[in-house]
Formats: structure tokens, C-alpha cells, sequence
């Protein structure tokens, strides 16, 4: 099923317009990093983006970093984001965990037909819905692909996070970038645990980004009481890692 109606229409829109509004509406409904890019992460060296979505977190890092990696592995999704970055980030059509081979992307769909590209995973995790749509991809590990100077790492893979870091353990030990991940969108059964255990395996410290400032994240993800921060008092639904 390709792109609906209005995401094929909005390929009309100038990038700058489209990813300056859509930046603005990710910032105040979930990613508020995105505000505070450039005081998170340092400039230069090389971003990675994986989960790339239409490209505006990709867009973002590409004013801070030298070069920005973006990897996508739903088609369509892809499709759009190297149309609407045109070169600000190179795109890949490829998914990242922690083994190469061959997966298979689970896409599910509304019971009115709509494809919600945004809930796409390798793993088969939304059981609510009846009827998914899959793409065959490619997965490789970050590893392999060689890119040394890697600053900064953002992972939003619907529950497959983890698996994206074991796949660059080599990288993340050489470069100790900065780590951004989705852990609060309801994909984790526990989230203080899958924190507690990247910090200890990677030797990194975990804060939250609440009204622009930085706070410890355990004792305010512990504190949730669930599985995600929608409806409570916590702004992101991501963890920034940032080496001890």
C-alpha cells in the first residue's frame, strides 16, 4: 500500500516548510529533544538516525552534524524521506539490529484500511490489530557499516532499540556518542529495567529531557507506574544515554 493521499501531497511542500512545522509538532508532543538538539549532542562528527520515519529527526541533526545517516526500512517511508531531505542525510532503506540477514517488516493496519507506517516493526508486537501489511528487508548491524566519529544515536524502532545497540557495541565503545532512545512509547513491558540494564551494559547514564532541562531518568520512569509516558506529567517518550 503506498503513501496516503495527504503524505503524497505534501511531497509538494517546499522541505523547509514541512520539516520546521513538523519538528515544532514532534517537540511539544513527545520528542522534546528535538528543542534542545544542539545543547544535547556535539557538533560535528557523524549523526545516526535509525528509524528514520519521514526524516525530521534526520533533518534536525543535519544542522549540528557533519554528515547524517538516516536508515528507514519501510519503502515508503524511505521513498519520502530521501525526496523531502534531498541530500541533508543520505538514506538507507535498510533496518539495523543486532544481526545481519533478512526480516521481515510488520506494518499494521486501522480497521478503516489505514496503514500506520509509524507502528512498523521487526518484531510482531501490536496484537490489537487484525490485518498487517509485510516488507521483506534487509537488516544489518551498525557495525558493519564501518562509519567511525558516530556522535550521536537515535533509535525509535517500536521495541527493537536494544537490539540496534548490541549491533553497535563496537561502535558505541570507540566513539561513546550520545544515545537517544524510544523507551516510553508503550513497546517495553518495562522500561526502568531496559534502562537500568543499557546502562550497565554500555556504562552509560540515563537522564530524561522535562522542560528543556535535563533530569535523572530511573527514579522518573520507576515513578510512571506503566509502560509509557502518555497522560502523565513526563513531556518525551525517549531516554538519552550519555556516557559516564
Amino acid at each position: 500500500m503506498p503513501l496516503s493521499l495527504r503524505e503524497r501531497l505534501t511531497m509538494l511542500l517546499p522541505p523547509s516548510v514541512f520539516y520546521r512545522q513538523r519538528i515544532a509538532q514532534e517537540a511539544r508532543t513527545g520528542e522534546p529533544e528535538l528543542a534542545v538538539l544542539a545543547e544535547l549532542m556535539p557538533h560535528g562528527g557523524i549523526a545516526v538516525d535509525v528509524g528514520a520515519n519521514v526524516g525530521f529527526f534526520a533533518y534536525a541533526l543535519a544542522d549540528i552534524a557533519d554528515r547524517v545517516f538516516a536508515f528507514e526500512p519501510n519503502p515508503d517511508y524511505a521513498f519520502f524521506a530521501r525526496w523531502m531531505l534531498r541530500g541533508r542525510a543520505e538514506v538507507r532503506e535498510i533496518a539495523l539490529s543486532a544481526m545481519s540477514g533478512h526480516g521481515t517488516l510488520y506494518v499494521p493496519l486501522s480497521d478503516k484500511g489505514v496503514l500506520l507506517h509509524l507502528a512498523g516493526s521487526l518484531q510482531r508486537r501490536h496484537s490489537q490489530f487484525r490485518n498487517v501489511k509485510t516488507y521483506d528487508v534487509a537488516v544489518r548491524t551498525l557495525d558493519e557499516l564501518g562509519l567511525a566519529g558516530v556522535r550521536f544515536l537515535k533509535a525509535d524502532v517500536e521495541s527493537g532499540e536494544r537490539e540496534v545497540l548490541d549491533g553497535a557495541r563496537t561502535t558505541i565503545a570507540r566513539d561513546r556518542p550520545i544515545i537517544l532512545l524510544e523507551l516510553l512509547s508503550g513497546t517495553h513491558e518495562n522500561p526502568a529495567a531496559e534502562t537500568t540494564a543499557i546502562c550497565e551494559s554500555f556504562g552509560y547514564e540515563a537522564l530524561l529531557i522535562q522542560h528543556g532541562e535535563k533530569i535523572a531518568a530511573l527514579p522518573a520512569v520507576t515513578g510512571l507506574g506503566k509502560n509509557t509516558s502518555w497522560g502523565t506529567d513526563i513531556e518525551s517518550r525517549n531516554v538519552l544515554f550519555v556516557p559516564r
